[in-house]
């Protein structure tokens, strides 16, 4: 009988002690659960706010470390593929991601998913039946991303040496004539410079001549023509003649801080709040978008099919759809990126912070438009795969064919 209680109570410690070891484990690696995020570098208010309010929100609430990889999503693409074919444990948790570059991805079979209907904000904020949860670019997310935020083509400019700003081609050829030098745009390689190819594009030929465009070179090629020939005639007067092109918009926006150049465009509709108010731009510095409208588009958040940390994955891109996180990187202080989040599912107190985020001090009111005179002006954005060929197309006529 003796032997018998000694026993119990042997096995008994024994699991007590293997129980300990296991939420030691565990809590072990909880402490060290580390998520990468990879994306666009390019901009330091963007970064900013993923290191301090992102990062510093899934570290209070998930015990997550946000290590923020900086990369051109091109060279994510790369690594993505090579990972998954060279069978190596995969290095990238979170991409920031959309249009062609999803596309590819998913096409692929780069991505994990799907997962925005597991997410608790996701159900709880978001119309998941609505165009920015269910298709990128003209295609289906199938659940693959999560809408992360909306960007509007704008463009911004010295008021004080740009009168009239051109609202058009027409009146953009005109001036670009008439201020010989003084404009530019980024290469068709780079997200800015693409807008604005497709916001001429949207001008000359209209939207609805291209969004179901076979999405061959030879078609686009010839419904593009005036377009291309339009962009062909403005050259000579481009900054250098034409005859170099920015090969990003961070290097355009060096150009209009330093005053080589009057007007200068962002995919991010309040920047130049920021700019203005960091003084790195003019305090004239001005909103604008055409009268035919500028493209629009959600950016997201997807997971690689070989993360490392997909549990923390899914955690952080819950964190980032959170109504707090999307509150905080509207703030025109910060980032200022317009949130993807429903108003309508906000509370009053959401709401309320929502509409005191996005309402500018009135000394830096006029450097940006309100997001009524935007919502007037949006366009949706063309099919990924014609928008790759349209960038090709521009390579070869405009770039290539000096």
């Amino acid at each position: 009988m003796k032997k018998k209680k000694l026993l119990s109570l042997v096995l008994v410690f024994t699991l007590m002690i293997s129980m300990v070891v296991f939420a030691g484990c565990e809590n072990r690696a909880k402490q060290n659960q580390t998520v990468t995020l990879y994306g666009w570098g390019g901009d330091e208010r963007v970064n900013a706010w993923i290191d301090n309010e992102l990062g510093k929100y899934v570290k209070e609430n998930y015990n997550i470390t946000l290590k923020r990889v900086p990369m051109n999503i091109d060279e994510v693409l790369l690594k993505l593929t090579d990972e998954k074919s060279s069978a190596k444990s995969g290095s990238i948790d979170v991409i920031w991601i959309n249009g062609e570059n999803f596309y590819y991805a998913k096409k692929n079979n780069l991505l994990h998913g799907p997962f925005l209907n597991t997410l608790e904000n996701a159900k709880k904020y978001y119309d998941l039946e609505g165009a920015s949860a269910t298709t990128d670019f003209g295609y289906a997310t199938g659940g693959y991303e999560a809408p992360w935020g909306t960007a509007q083509f704008i463009f911004n400019y010295d008021s004080e040496k740009v009168k009239a700003i051109p609202t058009n081609a027409e009146s953009l050829k005109e001036y670009v004539i008439n201020n010989p030098g003084r404009f530019t745009y980024p290469k068709s390689s780079d997200f800015s410079g693409s807008a604005f190819i497709r916001t001429v594009l949207y001008d000359i030929v209209g939207y609805d001549k291209l969004k179901n465009l076979d999405p061959s070179y030879d078609t686009v090629k010839k419904v593009i023509t005036p377009a291309l020939e339009y962009l062909k005639a403005l050259e000579p007067y481009l900054w250098k003649d034409g005859q170099v092109y920015p090969s990003d918009s961070a290097q355009l926006d060096s150009l209009y801080q330093d005053g080589e150049i009057d007007i200068t465009m962002a995919y991010t509709a309040n920047k130049a709040l920021s700019m203005v108010k960091g003084k790195n731009w003019p305090s004239t510095t001005k909103t604008a978008v055409w009268e035919k409208g500028t493209p629009f588009n959600t950016h997201y958040l997807a997971i690689s099919a070989i993360a490392p940390n997909v549990e923390g994955a899914l955690k952080v891109i819950n964190a980032a759809l959170s109504p707090a996180m999307q509150i905080s990187k509207a703030n025109l202080d910060g980032w200022a990126d317009l949130p993807s989040i429903k108003y309508e599912k906000l509370s009053q107190e959401e709401q309320g912070n929502l509409d005191k985020t996005l309402t500018p001090a009135k000394e830096y009111a006029p450097s940006i438009l309100n997001y009524e005179e935007l919502s007037k002006h949006q366009k949706p954005e063309l099919k990924s795969d014609l928008v790759v060929i349209i960038e090709k197309i521009w390579e070869d006529v405009i770039l290539f064919d000096k």
